[in-house]
């Protein structure tokens, strides 16, 4: 049985972990943006205490 070691190209190693990074790098900003969204909207949303309405009319 012949084996042969099997030789991987650093160049084309070192651009498939920079395209990882990027990805990860890329779904965390979508993710931090996503819950700022939402937390902007939620804060958006609480009435201001000068202009509530307490039901008390």
């Amino acid at each position: 049985m012949n084996t042969q070691p099997l030789e991987i190209e650093e160049d084309s190693l070192l651009e498939k972990l920079l395209e990882l990074q990027s990805n990860e790098l890329m779904r965390d900003r979508l993710i931090w943006q996503h819950l700022t969204k939402g937390k902007i909207n939620e804060m958006n949303h609480i009435p201001d205490e000068d202009y509530a309405d307490w039901g008390d009319d």
